[in-house]
C-alpha cells in the first residue's frame, strides 16, 4: 500500500523548488558582473527581485505553516548545496580546470558566498517573517503588508549580500557598481510591488487561500527538495574530476548523486510510481530552469576586469540535453522497477527491491550520461575508465548505505502510517458525532 502525498497549496511545491533554484543560482553567480550601455551591475541585482517575487507569492498564496516550510526548505537547500560543493572542490582535483583562476573564483569562494547568501536571506526574509507572524496572526492577510514586507526585504537582501561579497577585498569601482546595481534592483522591486498591488485592486479579491493549520510534516516535499539541491550540486560540478586515494579518478558529481537517488527511492517506495514520475518532472524542470537562467546570465556581457563568462561557456552546451536524458532514465526506471518488484509475491525484502532497482538505474545512468557528457571531451579510454570507476563506486556506496536507507524508509513509513491512522480516527469520530446529532 502506498501513501498519499500530503495536500498543500497548489503553488507550494512550485514556489519552494523555484526559490531553492534561484538561491543556488545566486550562489553560482555571486561574482557575475554585467556591463551594458554604461551600466555596470551584478547579476544578483536581477536575481534578488526574482527571489522577492517568489517570496511575495508564498505570502499571498500559501498558509502560514506552508510559508515557514518554504523558508526552511530554502535554507536547507542552500546549506546542502554549499556544503556539498565545498566538499567536492576540496577533494584532490584531476582536471585541467583546477588551476584556472576563473574556476577558483566560481567554486573556491563557496564559504564566503554561503555566508553572504544565508545571512542576507535570514535577516531580510526569515527573521522578519517570524517576527511579524508572532506579533499578529492577521498581518499577512493584508496585501499591502505583504508587498511592503517583500519589497523592503528584497532591498535588504540585495544590499547585505552585495556588501559581504564585494567589500572585502574591495572590488574595483565598488561604489559605482553598488549604485547601478541597487538602482536596477530597487526599480525591479518597485515594479513588482506596484504591479501586484494594481492586480489585486483591479481584480478586487485576495489570492490568498484560507488559512489552514498544517500539523503534518510534508515529507514528500522535503525529499523532493533534497533531491533538487543534490541535483544542482551535481550540475555545478559536472565536469570536475577528483582523485581518490591517488588512483581512482571520478567525476565529482557522481560522488553525491547517489543521495538524490536515495530520495527518489524513498519516494518510490513510500508513495508509488506516480510520485516517482512527479519527482522526475520536477527535477527536469528545476534543471532546465536553473540552466536557462544561467545561460541568460552568461549571455550578458561582463567587464574585462571581472569576466567569468569563459567558465560558464565551457560547462553549459553539453549539459542541458545530457542531464535531461539522464534524469529521465534514472528516476523513471528506478520508480518503475520499485513498483514492479513490489508486486512480485516472492520478493518481500525491501532491501533487495531497493538494491535491484538502484543497480539497474545506476547502470543505465552510467551508460547514457557518460557517453553524452564526455564524448569528444576525453579520450575513449579515459571515458571508459571514468564510467567504470563511477559504476563501481556507486554500487559500493549503495551496499554501504543500504541498511541506513532501509531504516529511514521504515521510520518514515511508520510516521506516515501513524498520521494516516490519526486522520482516519478523527474522520470516523466526526462522522459518528454527526450521525448521533
Amino acid at each position: 500500500m502506498y501513501f498519499s502525498i500530503s495536500s498543500q497549496s497548489k503553488s507550494f511545491l512550485v514556489i519552494a523548488v523555484s526559490m531553492i533554484s534561484c538561491l543556488l543560482l545566486l550562489i553560482n553567480l555571486s561574482f557575475k558582473i554585467v556591463a551594458v550601455s554604461g551600466l555596470v551591475f551584478t547579476a544578483s541585482s536581477l536575481l534578488c527581485p526574482l527571489i522577492t517575487w517568489l517570496y511575495l507569492l508564498a505570502l499571498r498564496q500559501c498558509s502560514l505553516a506552508e510559508q515557514r516550510h518554504i523558508l526552511n526548505l530554502s535554507l536547507m537547500g542552500v546549506y546542502i548545496f554549499s556544503i556539498g560543493v565545498y566538499l567536492l572542490v576540496n577533494l584532490p582535483a584531476a582536471e585541467y580546470m583546477h588551476n584556472n583562476p576563473v574556476y577558483q573564483i566560481v567554486f573556491e569562494d563557496i564559504p564566503k558566498k554561503f555566508f553572504a547568501t544565508v545571512f542576507a536571506f535570514g535577516v531580510s526574509f526569515y527573521l522578519p517573517h517570524i517576527l511579524f507572524s508572532r506579533k499578529r496572526d492577521s498581518f499577512f492577510s493584508s496585501t499591502k503588508n505583504a508587498v511592503l514586507l517583500a519589497v523592503f526585504g528584497g532591498m535588504s537582501f540585495f544590499a547585505v549580500d552585495f556588501y559581504f561579497l564585494f567589500s572585502v577585498p574591495r572590488i574595483q569601482n565598488f561604489q559605482l557598481i553598488f549604485f547601478d546595481s541597487f538602482l536596477i534592483c530597487a526599480t525591479l522591486l518597485l515594479i513588482i510591488g506596484v504591479s501586484y498591488l494594481a492586480w489585486s485592486v483591479s481584480y478586487g479579491k485576495d489570492m490568498k487561500k484560507k488559512e489552514k493549520v498544517v500539523q503534518k510534516l510534508p515529507i514528500f516535499y522535503y525529499l523532493v527538495c533534497i533531491a533538487v539541491a543534490i541535483l544542482l550540486i551535481c550540475l555545478a560540478c559536472e565536469y570536475r574530476l577528483v582523485t581518490l586515494n591517488g588512483q581512482w579518478t571520478l567525476t565529482a558529481n557522481g560522488l553525491l548523486f547517489p543521495i538524490a537517488l536515495m530520495s527518489g527511492t524513498l519516494i518510490g517506495e513510500l508513495y508509488g510510481y506516480r510520485a516517482s514520475i512527479l519527482l522526475t518532472v520536477i527535477l527536469i524542470l528545476a534543471q532546465l530552469f536553473f540552466d536557462a537562467l544561467l545561460m541568460l546570465a552568461v549571455a550578458l556581457p561582463s567587464p574585462d576586469f571581472f569576466n567569468l563568462n569563459p567558465f560558464y561557456s565551457i560547462i553549459l552546451p553539453r549539459r542541458i540535453p545530457a542531464a535531461t536524458v539522464a534524469l529521465l532514465i534514472i528516476f523513471l526506471s528506478n520508480g518503475f522497477l520499485l513498483d514492479r518488484l513490489r508486486r512480485l509475491p516472492w520478493l518481500t525484502s525491501r532491501a533487495a527491491r531497493m538494491f535491484i532497482a538502484n543497480f539497474c538505474a545506476r547502470t543505465l545512468l552510467v551508460l547514457v550520461s557518460y557517453s553524452l557528457l564526455f564524448t569528444g571531451v576525453y579520450s575513449y579510454e579515459q571515458m571508459l575508465t571514468l564510467a567504470f570507476n563511477a559504476w563501481v563506486y556507486k554500487n559500493i556506496f549503495e551496499l554501504l548505505i543500504l541498511p541506513l536507507l532501509v531504516w529511514v524508509c521504515h521510520a518514515l513509513e511508520k510516521r506516515l502510517q501513524n498520521e494516516q491512522d490519526s486522520s482516519l480516527s478523527l474522520t470516523n469520530t466526526s462522522k459518528a458525532r454527526s450521525t448521533i446529532s
